[in-house]
């Protein structure tokens, strides 16, 4: 089984949430991935620029953020074909890993929108390492910043935060040091997102 450590950027309504569509808040702009194997060694990498559909002009807060702008996102990919090719890459057998539950329930709601959402068939398995790294090294109920846990660990800073890249490589950072000091038995905490017709929801797997 491969990890697929996962990062997600998405934009929002320039104009102000008042404005933006109910249907679909965060539009993801850029997908960022790395591929571990069994023993958490990297043996590829994803990366995916996505042209915004929903809103044409970069929320403020976002260019500030990521440091992207319209210009970087005109030739990117459209989402649908983005996400095919994303999950062609990850392969059959594979446990998504995101810092927090965010990143998958932005995806699934982005992937309804376009209608897409039968390609992820749920309940999606998963690894929450932000949740990983308070059992491995803090009180459990703590939730860290990425570049917390960077810092903790005296992983070097070999890329600028907040790009969809570079946040997924420093993630499968984190989780080959939780792998290093926690065994098997506390992996196996995994959580699930799990789809309804209706909402999105998540709930433990002990």
């Amino acid at each position: 089984m491969n990890y697929i450590v996962m990062d997600l950027e998405w934009n929002q309504c320039p104009d102000g949430k008042e404005y933006a569509n109910e249907k679909l808040p965060f539009e993801i702009i850029e997908i960022g991935a790395v591929k571990l194997n069994q023993n958490k060694e990297i043996v590829g990498r994803f990366h995916e620029i996505i042209r915004p559909q929903v809103y044409k002009w970069i929320h403020a807060k976002t260019r500030e953020v990521v440091h992207l702008n319209y210009r970087n996102l005109a030739n990117g990919k459209s989402f649908s074909a983005a996400v095919q090719d994303f999950l062609v890459w990850c392969g059959e057998d594979y446990r998504f890993c995101t810092w927090g539950t965010q990143d998958l329930l932005e995806l699934q709601k982005n992937m309804r929108y376009y209608q897409i959402l039968e390609s992820l068939p749920g309940p999606i398995r998963y690894y929450d390492v932000q949740k990983l790294f308070s059992i491995a090294y803090e009180d459990r109920s703590s939730r860290r910043a990425l570049e917390y846990a960077i810092e903790y660990l005296n992983i070097e800073k070999k890329y600028k935060f907040h790009r969809a890249q570079s946040d997924a490589y420093y993630t499968a950072e984190v989780l080959q040091k939780i792998d290093q000091k926690v065994g098997e038995h506390q992996r196996n905490r995994v959580r699930i997102v799990c789809r309804s017709r209706d909402k999105l929801s998540d709930r433990n797997l002990i």
